[in-house]
C-alpha cells in the first residue's frame, strides 16, 4: 500500500473532520512577503492549507500549484475550490514530493502541511531544489495534539482522546504522524526557523467520529473495527462535554526553511 492509498476511502471524513490552521499563521507568511508569488503546496490533500494560502495570497504574480497523490482527496480539493481553480488562482496537480510534474525554477515557496512525515528526504529535496526559483523556501507544518500541556486550560479532552487512539492504532500514531525536530535537517538542510501558534478545534460528536475516521492508522468508517472505536470516543465524548462539544487543544507547528 502506497502512502497516498492508506487513505482511500477517507476524503469525505477528512474533508469535513480535520482541523483547519490558524489564521495568524498565514499572516505571518503574508508578512514574511512569502505569499507575493507562485506556491506548490504540496501533499495538499482535501485543500484544508490550501486555503489559507489563497485566503492570504496576493499580488498579480499569486497563485498556487496544490500537488496530491491520492484522487479521492484530489477531487474533493478541486470541488470545494472550483471558483479559485476557475478564476486561475489554482492549478491542481496528480503528483508527489518525489515528482510533483511542475516546471523547473517555477515556485518560491513549497509548503507541506499535514503531509511531510510521508516524504522520502533524498528523492524529496532533489525535486524541490528543481523546482524552487533561486531564494526559494520550504514550509512545513503539523497540526499536532500531542505533547500540548495538559494543564493547559482547554487540554483536559487530550488525554480522553490519546487513551482512545493508543487502544485502537494499528501503528504507532505518534512516530508517524509528524516529523521530529532533530530529523528535519533531512528535509531542510539549509536551516529552518520554528513558529508555533494554538490551534483549539471545538467537536461535536459527528466530527469527533469522522476525525477519528480520518486518521491512517485507525480502522477506517466502513470497517467493522471502527464501531468499537466509535463507541470509546462517545464515552469519552460524554464524559467531557459541554453545551454539545469537546476541544481537542492541537498546537500548530511550522518550519520555514532552505534547501
Amino acid at each position: 500500500m502506497t502512502h497516498a492509498d492508506r487513505f482511500l476511502g477517507r476524503a469525505g471524513v477528512y474533508a469535513s473532520a480535520r482541523p483547519t490552521y490558524p489564521a495568524a499563521l498565514g499572516q505571518w507568511l503574508a508578512g514574511q512577503g512569502l505569499l507575493s508569488g507562485r506556491v506548490a503546496d504540496v501533499g495538499a490533500g482535501t485543500g484544508l492549507f490550501t486555503r489559507l494560502l489563497l485566503a492570504q495570497g496576493s499580488g498579480s504574480a499569486f497563485a498556487v500549484d496544490a500537488v496530491e497523490p491520492n484522487p479521492e482527496m484530489r477531487a474533493q480539493l478541486e470541488t470545494a475550490l472550483e471558483a479559485e481553480v476557475a478564476g486561475g488562482r489554482l492549478r491542481v496537480h496528480a503528483g508527489t514530493s518525489e515528482a510533483t510534474s511542475l516546471a523547473s525554477a517555477s515556485v518560491s515557496l513549497i509548503t507541506a502541511a499535514q503531509a511531510a512525515h510521508w516524504f522520502d528526504p533524498p528523492p524529496t529535496v532533489r525535486e524541490f531544489r528543481r523546482v524552487l526559483r533561486p531564494d526559494g523556501q520550504v514550509l512545513l507544518v503539523w497540526n499536532d495534539w500531542r505533547g500540548v500541556d495538559p494543564g493547559l486550560d482547554g487540554a483536559g479532552f487530550n488525554a480522553a482522546y490519546r487513551e482512545v487512539v493508543t487502544a485502537f492504532s494499528r501503528e504507532d500514531g505518534e512516530l508517524i504522524s509528524r516529523v521530529p525536530e532533530r530529523e528535519l535537517p533531512r528535509l531542510m538542510p539549509g536551516g529552518f526557523e520554528v513558529q508555533t501558534f494554538d490551534n483549539p478545534v471545538s467537536l461535536s460528536r459527528e466530527r469527533l467520529r469522522a476525525l477519528a475516521g480520518s486518521v491512517s492508522y485507525l480502522p477506517s468508517p466502513d470497517d467493522s473495527g471502527f464501531a468499537a472505536v466509535g463507541r470509546q470516543l462517545d464515552a469519552a465524548f460524554d464524559a467531557h462535554a459541554s453545551d454539545g462539544h469537546v476541544t481537542l487543544t492541537y498546537r500548530t507547528h511550522a518550519y520555514l526553511g532552505r534547501l
